[in-house]
């Protein structure tokens, strides 16, 4: 179904209803995928790490049909058919979801922060019990509906934040990730993504940019006000965080963690640990 299509029909579509419809289908759907798992094992050569199911492949992404929201010049050359046919992850996601499988220990019972939470980490998160709280300024249904740069939570309130695909909307970086520092508890997490340029080293920012088709120009998508370069990991470090790289070159090539759909789409996630405090600073 195109998107332009679920969009219309959710429009008129009692709530209710369709989350009803919504979770029928994708019962329906993922029973489906299951039974071929079972039937042709053989021809099952991608592997969603987050909803834990096997395709022949993944299907390409609706971005074509949004002209003009993405510059499409940046898709030309990048793989397309990344997106998992059951719950949408694309590189980053399954990445994320792989990391996640290989160290739970270090998410399970802890207080975690989700901000815009994505329905494929969402999906993975739920089927191995990790409980958290969703974060969104703008959405009625997230736990709490606050402001990355200023969120008004108390200091050292949770253990592991995750952020993906959200510093590139902020008005101010620095002030953002100083915030995400703050409400993190001494040795906590604050995993991170955000669209990441070959062509740019630390940041890219135009503040004659404002419209949409201004910043689609300048950033490839309408509502984003920067574009991070290849050395971007520099500000978390400016923030204080400890930061290393989770590459996608380290996880198997049946997940897809290729550069995609866009040319900015590069497949590195970080984890920026807050310091232990020292017995100094305890006291």
């Amino acid at each position: 179904m195109k998107t332009s299509t679920k969009v219309n029909l959710k429009s008129k579509c009692p709530k209710a209803l369709w989350n009803a419809a919504k979770k029928v289908y994708r019962g329906i759907s993922k029973a489906g995928y299951k039974a071929g798992m079972k039937i042709s094992p053989d021809d099952k050569n991608v592997f969603c790490s987050c909803c834990g199911l096997r395709f022949k492949k993944f299907k390409q992404g609706d971005h074509y049909e949004r002209p003009d929201f993405y510059d499409l010049s940046l898709f030309s050359g990048q793989r397309q058919d990344i997106a998992c046919p059951y719950c949408g992850s694309l590189p980053r996601h399954r990445i994320l979801a792989a990391w996640c499988n290989e160290n739970i220990d270090l998410i399970r019972s802890k207080d975690i922060l989700y901000f815009a939470p994505e329905k494929s980490m969402t999906i993975w998160m739920d089927s191995n019990g990790i409980k958290f709280k969703t974060a969104d300024l703008y959405d009625p249904e997230a736990d709490l509906n606050i402001d990355i740069q200023k969120t008004g939570l108390e200091s050292e309130s949770f253990d592991v934040i995750i952020c993906n695909h959200v510093l590139e909307h902020v008005s101010d970086v620095m002030t953002a990730l100083n915030e995400m520092k703050r409400i993190l508890r001494s040795g906590g997490l604050f995993i991170c993504s955000f669209p990441v340029s070959p062509d740019v080293e630390l940041v890219l920012e135009d503040p004659s940019a404002v419209t949409g088709q201004d910043r689609r120009r300048v950033y490839g998508q309408s509502d984003h006000v920067r574009l991070f370069g290849m050395k971007a990991d520099t500000f978390m470090k400016d923030a204080g965080f400890d930061v290393t790289v989770i590459s996608g070159d380290d996880y198997p090539f049946e997940i897809l963690p290729v550069t995609g759909p866009c040319k900015y789409d590069i497949n590195r996630l970080f984890l920026c640990k807050k310091p232990l405090r020292t017995a100094i600073e305890v006291k």
